[in-house]
Protein backbone atom coordinates (compact mmCIF):
# COMPACT_ATOMS: atom_id res chain seq x y z
CA UNK A 1 0.00 0.00 0.00
CA UNK A 2 0.79 3.56 -0.66
CA UNK A 3 1.80 5.42 2.72
CA UNK A 4 -0.55 8.88 2.16
CA UNK A 5 0.42 11.73 3.51
CA UNK A 6 -1.38 14.59 5.06
CA UNK A 7 -1.34 17.99 4.81
CA UNK A 8 1.41 18.99 7.14
CA UNK A 9 1.52 22.52 9.49
CA UNK A 10 3.99 23.47 7.19
CA UNK A 11 2.25 23.53 4.17
CA UNK A 12 -0.63 25.51 5.93
CA UNK A 13 -1.31 28.65 3.77
CA UNK A 14 -1.88 30.71 7.00
CA UNK A 15 -4.60 33.61 5.65
CA UNK A 16 -6.71 30.31 4.80
CA UNK A 17 -6.47 29.53 8.98
CA UNK A 18 -7.51 33.38 9.97
CA UNK A 19 -10.02 33.51 7.44
CA UNK A 20 -11.68 30.05 8.41
CA UNK A 21 -11.54 31.63 12.51
CA UNK A 22 -13.66 34.88 11.12
CA UNK A 23 -16.39 32.53 9.28
CA UNK A 24 -16.72 30.58 12.50
CA UNK A 25 -16.99 34.19 14.68
CA UNK A 26 -19.87 34.94 11.95
CA UNK A 27 -21.29 31.80 12.16
CA UNK A 28 -21.60 31.65 15.81
CA UNK A 29 -23.00 35.52 16.17
CA UNK A 30 -25.43 34.34 13.17
CA UNK A 31 -26.65 30.87 15.36
CA UNK A 32 -26.76 32.05 18.27
CA UNK A 33 -29.41 35.10 16.72
CA UNK A 34 -31.48 32.73 14.98
CA UNK A 35 -31.15 30.38 18.52
CA UNK A 36 -33.36 33.65 20.09
CA UNK A 37 -35.74 33.77 17.13
CA UNK A 38 -36.44 29.92 18.33
CA UNK A 39 -36.77 30.88 22.26
CA UNK A 40 -39.61 34.05 21.01
CA UNK A 41 -40.86 33.56 17.91
CA UNK A 42 -44.41 33.47 19.42
CA UNK A 43 -43.69 36.53 21.83
CA UNK A 44 -43.68 40.13 21.29
CA UNK A 45 -39.88 41.62 19.48
CA UNK A 46 -37.03 42.63 21.47
CA UNK A 47 -37.57 46.56 20.36
CA UNK A 48 -34.89 48.18 22.56
CA UNK A 49 -32.30 50.63 20.64
CA UNK A 50 -29.56 48.58 21.80
CA UNK A 51 -30.85 45.33 19.84
CA UNK A 52 -32.08 47.05 17.50
CA UNK A 53 -28.97 48.74 16.55
CA UNK A 54 -27.38 45.41 16.70
CA UNK A 55 -29.15 43.38 15.01
CA UNK A 56 -28.99 45.50 12.08
CA UNK A 57 -25.08 45.57 12.51
CA UNK A 58 -25.09 41.65 12.78
CA UNK A 59 -27.40 41.08 9.94
CA UNK A 60 -25.11 43.53 7.61
CA UNK A 61 -21.80 42.04 8.26
CA UNK A 62 -22.76 38.30 9.43
CA UNK A 63 -25.91 36.87 8.43
CA UNK A 64 -25.27 34.49 5.40
CA UNK A 65 -21.60 35.77 5.45
CA UNK A 66 -19.97 33.53 7.81
CA UNK A 67 -21.05 30.23 5.97
CA UNK A 68 -20.76 31.39 2.32
CA UNK A 69 -17.02 31.97 3.20
CA UNK A 70 -16.77 28.65 5.15
CA UNK A 71 -17.72 26.71 1.90
CA UNK A 72 -15.58 28.64 -0.02
CA UNK A 73 -12.94 27.98 2.11
CA UNK A 74 -14.04 24.46 1.99
CA UNK A 75 -13.78 24.16 -2.08
CA UNK A 76 -10.18 25.24 -1.47
CA UNK A 77 -9.43 22.95 0.95
CA UNK A 78 -11.21 20.28 -1.45
CA UNK A 79 -8.73 20.96 -4.03
CA UNK A 80 -5.77 21.32 -1.76
CA UNK A 81 -6.42 17.93 -0.10
CA UNK A 82 -7.22 15.69 -3.37
CA UNK A 83 -4.44 17.26 -5.29
CA UNK A 84 -2.00 15.75 -2.60
CA UNK A 85 -3.72 12.75 -2.35
CA UNK A 86 -3.15 12.05 -6.28
CA UNK A 87 0.75 13.02 -6.10
CA UNK A 88 0.58 10.13 -3.46
CA UNK A 89 -0.66 7.86 -5.97
CA UNK A 90 -4.35 6.80 -4.09
CA UNK A 91 -7.45 6.84 -5.15
CA UNK A 92 -8.77 10.63 -4.51
CA UNK A 93 -12.24 9.57 -5.48
CA UNK A 94 -12.44 6.37 -2.84
CA UNK A 95 -10.50 8.79 -0.30
CA UNK A 96 -12.68 11.61 -0.32
CA UNK A 97 -16.27 9.26 -0.71
CA UNK A 98 -15.16 8.14 2.63
CA UNK A 99 -14.05 11.19 4.03
CA UNK A 100 -17.22 13.23 3.28
CA UNK A 101 -19.47 9.97 4.72
CA UNK A 102 -16.96 10.76 8.04
CA UNK A 103 -18.25 14.38 7.81
CA UNK A 104 -22.00 13.44 7.39
CA UNK A 105 -21.64 11.10 11.07
CA UNK A 106 -20.07 14.11 12.63
CA UNK A 107 -23.12 16.67 11.13
CA UNK A 108 -25.76 14.09 12.33
CA UNK A 109 -24.14 14.31 15.65
CA UNK A 110 -23.84 17.92 15.57
CA UNK A 111 -27.34 18.31 14.33
CA UNK A 112 -28.73 16.37 17.39
CA UNK A 113 -27.60 19.81 19.44
CA UNK A 114 -28.33 22.46 16.62
CA UNK A 115 -30.65 22.25 13.60
CA UNK A 116 -29.16 24.45 11.42
CA UNK A 117 -26.39 21.85 11.23
CA UNK A 118 -24.18 22.88 7.87
CA UNK A 119 -21.78 19.78 8.12
CA UNK A 120 -24.35 17.39 6.46
CA UNK A 121 -25.01 20.15 3.38
CA UNK A 122 -20.90 20.10 2.76
CA UNK A 123 -20.64 16.17 3.22
CA UNK A 124 -23.56 16.02 0.43
CA UNK A 125 -22.39 18.89 -1.85
CA UNK A 126 -18.69 17.94 -1.47
CA UNK A 127 -19.90 14.46 -3.04
CA UNK A 128 -21.15 16.41 -5.83
CA UNK A 129 -18.35 18.86 -6.20
CA UNK A 130 -16.46 15.72 -7.37
CA UNK A 131 -18.25 15.90 -10.72
CA UNK A 132 -16.29 19.17 -11.15
CA UNK A 133 -12.49 18.39 -10.06
CA UNK A 134 -11.41 17.46 -13.58
CA UNK A 135 -12.63 20.67 -14.99
CA UNK A 136 -9.77 23.64 -15.87
CA UNK A 137 -9.18 26.24 -13.37
CA UNK A 138 -11.12 28.91 -16.30
CA UNK A 139 -14.10 26.65 -16.19
CA UNK A 140 -14.27 26.53 -12.75
CA UNK A 141 -14.47 30.23 -12.48
CA UNK A 142 -17.04 30.78 -15.35
CA UNK A 143 -19.45 27.56 -14.13
CA UNK A 144 -19.45 28.83 -10.00
CA UNK A 145 -19.96 32.61 -11.41
CA UNK A 146 -22.93 31.44 -13.45
CA UNK A 147 -24.41 29.47 -11.05
CA UNK A 148 -23.88 32.17 -8.22
CA UNK A 149 -25.34 34.69 -10.84
CA UNK A 150 -28.65 32.69 -11.81
CA UNK A 151 -29.29 31.28 -8.65
CA UNK A 152 -31.38 34.62 -7.32
CA UNK A 153 -33.54 34.54 -10.57
CA UNK A 154 -34.43 31.05 -9.51
CA UNK A 155 -35.41 31.83 -6.19
CA UNK A 156 -37.65 34.55 -7.46
CA UNK A 157 -39.04 32.33 -9.93
CA UNK A 158 -40.39 29.43 -7.25
CA UNK A 159 -41.19 32.52 -4.59
CA UNK A 160 -43.37 33.74 -7.30
CA UNK A 161 -45.06 30.40 -7.62
CA UNK A 162 -45.08 30.08 -3.66
CA UNK A 163 -42.62 26.92 -3.52
CA UNK A 164 -40.06 28.15 -1.21
CA UNK A 165 -41.67 28.03 2.51
CA UNK A 166 -43.86 25.58 3.90
CA UNK A 167 -45.64 26.59 6.81
CA UNK A 168 -46.58 23.28 8.50
CA UNK A 169 -42.87 22.31 8.55
CA UNK A 170 -42.08 25.32 10.40
CA UNK A 171 -44.99 24.78 12.66
CA UNK A 172 -44.33 21.14 13.49
CA UNK A 173 -40.88 22.05 14.67
CA UNK A 174 -41.65 24.27 17.15
CA UNK A 175 -44.47 22.23 18.58
CA UNK A 176 -41.96 20.14 19.29
CA UNK A 177 -39.36 22.71 20.32
CA UNK A 178 -42.13 24.26 22.40
CA UNK A 179 -42.54 21.34 24.67
CA UNK A 180 -39.36 22.63 26.90
CA UNK A 181 -37.88 19.04 27.02
CA UNK A 182 -34.67 17.62 25.97
CA UNK A 183 -35.73 15.04 24.32
CA UNK A 184 -38.50 17.24 22.31
CA UNK A 185 -35.57 19.98 21.36
CA UNK A 186 -33.63 17.23 20.16
CA UNK A 187 -36.56 15.99 18.17
CA UNK A 188 -37.10 19.10 16.96
CA UNK A 189 -33.40 19.77 16.13
CA UNK A 190 -33.35 16.87 13.63
CA UNK A 191 -36.77 17.50 12.40
CA UNK A 192 -35.53 20.77 11.55
CA UNK A 193 -32.52 19.34 9.75
CA UNK A 194 -33.66 16.65 8.23
CA UNK A 195 -37.54 17.27 7.32
CA UNK A 196 -37.65 21.62 7.36
CA UNK A 197 -34.58 22.47 6.05
CA UNK A 198 -35.96 19.99 2.45
CA UNK A 199 -37.98 22.92 1.26
CA UNK A 200 -36.99 24.60 -1.67
CA UNK A 201 -35.83 27.42 -0.46
CA UNK A 202 -32.79 25.46 1.39
CA UNK A 203 -32.73 22.51 -0.41
CA UNK A 204 -32.73 24.12 -3.95
CA UNK A 205 -31.12 27.63 -3.60
CA UNK A 206 -29.17 27.16 -0.55
CA UNK A 207 -27.17 24.40 -1.86
CA UNK A 208 -26.92 26.02 -5.33
CA UNK A 209 -25.04 28.57 -3.47
CA UNK A 210 -23.14 26.56 -1.26
CA UNK A 211 -22.19 24.60 -4.61
CA UNK A 212 -21.08 27.71 -6.21
CA UNK A 213 -18.71 28.76 -3.49
CA UNK A 214 -17.19 25.42 -3.38
CA UNK A 215 -16.37 25.56 -7.10
CA UNK A 216 -15.11 29.72 -6.48
CA UNK A 217 -13.30 28.10 -3.86
CA UNK A 218 -11.54 25.35 -6.28
CA UNK A 219 -10.66 27.78 -8.40
CA UNK A 220 -8.95 30.13 -6.34
CA UNK A 221 -6.40 26.89 -5.75
CA UNK A 222 -5.69 25.73 -9.02
CA UNK A 223 -5.32 29.36 -9.62
CA UNK A 224 -2.85 29.44 -6.71
CA UNK A 225 -4.89 33.08 -5.41
CA UNK A 226 -3.42 32.92 -2.29
CA UNK A 227 0.00 32.37 -3.28
CA UNK A 228 -0.40 35.60 -5.88
CA UNK A 229 -2.06 37.82 -3.22
CA UNK A 230 0.79 37.25 -1.04
CA UNK A 231 3.58 38.01 -3.28
CA UNK A 232 1.96 40.79 -3.97
CA UNK A 233 -0.69 42.06 -1.65
CA UNK A 234 -0.98 46.17 -1.84
CA UNK A 235 -1.75 45.94 -5.98
CA UNK A 236 -4.15 42.75 -5.65
CA UNK A 237 -6.00 43.48 -2.64
CA UNK A 238 -6.78 47.19 -3.03
CA UNK A 239 -8.42 46.76 -5.82
CA UNK A 240 -10.79 43.74 -4.60
CA UNK A 241 -11.06 45.56 -1.26
CA UNK A 242 -12.24 49.24 -3.32
CA UNK A 243 -14.43 47.16 -6.35
CA UNK A 244 -16.29 44.67 -3.74
CA UNK A 245 -16.95 47.68 -1.09
CA UNK A 246 -18.49 49.91 -3.93
CA UNK A 247 -20.70 46.69 -5.71
CA UNK A 248 -21.17 46.36 -1.79
CA UNK A 249 -22.83 49.97 -1.10
CA UNK A 250 -24.68 49.92 -4.27
CA UNK A 251 -26.04 46.49 -3.65
CA UNK A 252 -27.03 46.93 0.41
CA UNK A 253 -28.64 50.82 -1.10
CA UNK A 254 -30.84 49.02 -3.64
CA UNK A 255 -32.10 46.47 -1.20
CA UNK A 256 -32.89 49.27 1.04
CA UNK A 257 -34.70 51.20 -1.76
CA UNK A 258 -36.88 48.46 -2.98
CA UNK A 259 -38.15 47.17 0.46
CA UNK A 260 -38.96 50.77 1.49
CA UNK A 261 -40.74 50.99 -1.67
CA UNK A 262 -42.09 47.73 -2.11
CA UNK A 263 -40.80 47.59 -5.54
CA UNK A 264 -41.48 44.23 -7.25
CA UNK A 265 -37.32 43.31 -8.30
CA UNK A 266 -37.60 40.65 -6.02
CA UNK A 267 -40.03 38.82 -7.85
CA UNK A 268 -37.94 38.38 -10.49
CA UNK A 269 -34.15 38.79 -9.40
CA UNK A 270 -33.57 38.12 -5.41
CA UNK A 271 -31.12 40.77 -4.04
CA UNK A 272 -30.78 38.70 -0.47
CA UNK A 273 -27.88 36.50 -1.89
CA UNK A 274 -25.93 38.94 -4.32
CA UNK A 275 -25.54 41.71 -1.06
CA UNK A 276 -24.44 38.91 1.15
CA UNK A 277 -22.32 37.20 -1.46
CA UNK A 278 -20.74 40.95 -1.91
CA UNK A 279 -20.64 41.87 1.62
CA UNK A 280 -18.53 38.50 1.78
CA UNK A 281 -15.97 39.31 -0.33
CA UNK A 282 -15.54 42.79 0.65
CA UNK A 283 -15.14 42.02 4.72
CA UNK A 284 -13.00 38.58 3.48
CA UNK A 285 -10.29 40.82 1.03
CA UNK A 286 -10.15 43.97 4.13
CA UNK A 287 -9.47 40.98 6.16
CA UNK A 288 -6.51 39.92 3.60
CA UNK A 289 -5.30 43.82 3.51
CA UNK A 290 -4.93 43.90 6.85
CA UNK A 291 -3.05 40.42 7.36
CA UNK A 292 -0.80 41.30 4.61
CA UNK A 293 -0.17 44.82 5.59
CA UNK A 294 1.49 43.62 8.97
CA UNK A 295 -1.07 45.03 10.69
CA UNK A 296 -2.42 42.94 13.98
CA UNK A 297 -0.33 40.42 14.05
CA UNK A 298 -0.43 39.14 17.73
CA UNK A 299 -4.49 39.20 17.33
CA UNK A 300 -3.96 37.42 13.68
CA UNK A 301 -2.07 35.09 15.16
CA UNK A 302 -4.44 34.27 17.98
CA UNK A 303 -7.38 33.34 15.54
CA UNK A 304 -5.95 31.21 13.42
CA UNK A 305 -5.83 28.85 15.82
CA UNK A 306 -9.62 28.87 16.25
CA UNK A 307 -9.25 28.54 12.28
CA UNK A 308 -7.11 25.41 12.72
CA UNK A 309 -9.59 24.11 14.97
CA UNK A 310 -12.72 25.17 12.75
CA UNK A 311 -14.48 21.72 13.09
CA UNK A 312 -14.04 20.99 16.83
CA UNK A 313 -15.06 24.61 17.57
CA UNK A 314 -18.04 24.83 15.62
CA UNK A 315 -19.13 21.79 17.26
CA UNK A 316 -18.56 23.11 20.65
CA UNK A 317 -20.39 25.91 20.23
CA UNK A 318 -23.84 24.29 19.45
CA UNK A 319 -23.26 22.17 22.17
CA UNK A 320 -22.24 25.18 24.26
CA UNK A 321 -25.56 26.85 22.64
CA UNK A 322 -27.74 23.69 22.86
CA UNK A 323 -27.33 23.69 27.00
CA UNK A 324 -27.42 26.97 27.93
CA UNK A 325 -30.03 28.84 24.58
CA UNK A 326 -32.15 25.73 24.43
CA UNK A 327 -32.01 23.44 27.75
CA UNK A 328 -32.45 26.00 30.29
CA UNK A 329 -33.66 29.38 28.12
CA UNK A 330 -32.70 32.08 29.39
CA UNK A 331 -35.20 34.86 29.14
CA UNK A 332 -32.68 37.25 27.59
CA UNK A 333 -32.74 40.19 25.36
CA UNK A 334 -31.38 39.57 21.96
CA UNK A 335 -28.37 41.77 22.75
CA UNK A 336 -27.24 38.92 25.44
CA UNK A 337 -27.35 36.31 22.65
CA UNK A 338 -25.35 38.48 20.55
CA UNK A 339 -23.08 39.00 23.00
CA UNK A 340 -22.76 35.18 24.09
CA UNK A 341 -21.52 34.28 20.58
CA UNK A 342 -18.69 36.73 20.44
CA UNK A 343 -17.76 35.61 24.88
CA UNK A 344 -17.94 32.46 23.40
CA UNK A 345 -15.57 32.69 20.33
CA UNK A 346 -13.09 34.88 22.12
CA UNK A 347 -12.87 32.22 24.71
CA UNK A 348 -12.34 29.45 22.12
CA UNK A 349 -9.21 31.92 20.83
CA UNK A 350 -8.19 31.43 24.14
CA UNK A 351 -8.43 27.52 23.93
CA UNK A 352 -7.50 26.84 20.96
CA UNK A 353 -4.47 28.42 21.40
CA UNK A 354 -3.63 26.39 25.03
CA UNK A 355 -4.66 23.27 23.06
CA UNK A 356 -2.66 23.44 19.91
CA UNK A 357 0.55 24.04 21.88
CA UNK A 358 0.00 20.73 23.56
CA UNK A 359 -1.36 18.62 20.74
CA UNK A 360 -1.44 18.62 16.99
CA UNK A 361 -4.89 18.73 16.18
CA UNK A 362 -8.23 20.03 17.33
CA UNK A 363 -9.82 16.86 18.26
CA UNK A 364 -12.51 16.20 16.09
CA UNK A 365 -10.07 17.32 13.40
CA UNK A 366 -7.29 14.47 14.51
CA UNK A 367 -10.35 12.19 14.64
CA UNK A 368 -11.45 13.20 11.07
CA UNK A 369 -7.87 12.41 9.96
CA UNK A 370 -7.33 9.18 11.13
CA UNK A 371 -10.80 8.09 9.44
CA UNK A 372 -9.95 9.39 6.75
CA UNK A 373 -6.59 8.25 6.33
CA UNK A 374 -7.60 5.00 8.12
CA UNK A 375 -4.73 5.21 10.27
CA UNK A 376 -3.84 6.77 13.77
CA UNK A 377 -2.13 10.19 13.75
CA UNK A 378 -0.27 11.49 16.99
CA UNK A 379 -2.17 13.58 18.66
CA UNK A 380 0.21 14.34 21.89
CA UNK A 381 2.85 16.67 20.45
CA UNK A 382 6.65 15.04 21.47
CA UNK A 383 8.61 17.52 23.32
Amino acid sequence: MIETKPISQSQRTPIIDILRGWALFSVAVMNYSTIYSWNNHSKDSDSNSLSETLKIISETIFESKGWTLLAILFGYGFSVLLKNIKQNGQNHYTFFINRMLWLFVFGFINSLFFGGDILTDYAFMGLILLMFYNCSTRSLFILSVTILLLTPALQSLLGRHHLLFTPKYRDIFYELYNSHTTLDSVKANLYMRYKWMLRLSYSVILHLIQLGCFILGMAFQRSNFFEMIDRKPRIVLKKIVFYSLIISIVMFLLQMVVDKNDWTINDYYNLYYPVALSLTVFSSSLICWIYFSGYFKSTFNLIKATGRMTLTNYVLQNIISFFLFICIRPNWSWYWYFLAGIIIYILQVFFSNWWLKKYNYGLLEWLWRSLSYKKWFPLIKVK
